[in-house]
């Protein structure tokens, strides 16, 4: 409660955004109360991932996805003035990074990632097609430990999100495609 009460105020002006999922929060009360102030800073994009939709593949109950990221919640809670406007660009693609374990192999390195200031926000739009191609490298030991350490890692990801091909990476699912065959 104590690490609660100073932010009582924000709490009670977000409530409306808060309140559907007060049952879940309440549960978690003890992971999620040392870091209640950095939450609340970035409640809008972290209710992003609260909810789970059924066609996402992600099997459990409405907090399956939430369930599945509290685990990272100490070590992500630091860096989320960095990673926070990743939030919503990584959204999209949070089920490819939580299948095979994807999350939890690439979790160790988002540091390396962030060390030099901020991360270009196309890595984070285009998620999906840098797991798609390079996906493999987090399988190869020590791999992903040097290539991270390379000062110009970042712009490497950046310019191959931005220009590795998409099509067999999105196969136009969910979303509609239009193509002029004229």
């Amino acid at each position: 409660l104590a690490s609660i009460e100073p932010y009582l105020e924000g709490i009670l002006e977000r409530f409306d955004d808060i309140e559907p999922h007060l049952p879940w929060i309440l549960e978690n009360i003890d992971v999620l109360a040392p870091y209640t102030g950095l939450l609340l800073k970035h409640i809008d994009e972290l209710i992003l991932y609260a909810d789970v939709d059924e066609s996402e593949g992600i099997v459990g109950s409405k907090y399956a996805l939430a369930e599945q990221l509290l685990p990272y919640l100490e070590e992500y809670v630091a860096r989320l003035d960095q990673v926070g406007p990743h939030l919503p660009l990584l959204r999209p693609h949070i089920s490819r990074f939580l299948k095979r374990g994807r999350f939890a192999k690439i979790s160790p390195h988002v540091p390396r990632l962030f060390a030099n200031g901020q991360l270009p926000l196309s890595i984070s739009a285009n998620a999906d097609v840098l797991l798609f191609y390079l996906g493999w490298v987090f399988y190869v030991p020590l791999l992903p430990q040097l290539f991270l350490s390379l000062p110009f890692a970042p712009r490497i990801l950046a310019w191959l999100a931005r220009n590795l091909p998409r099509r067999f990476v999105r196969r136009c699912t969910g979303v509609e495609c239009s193509v002029d065959w004229d």
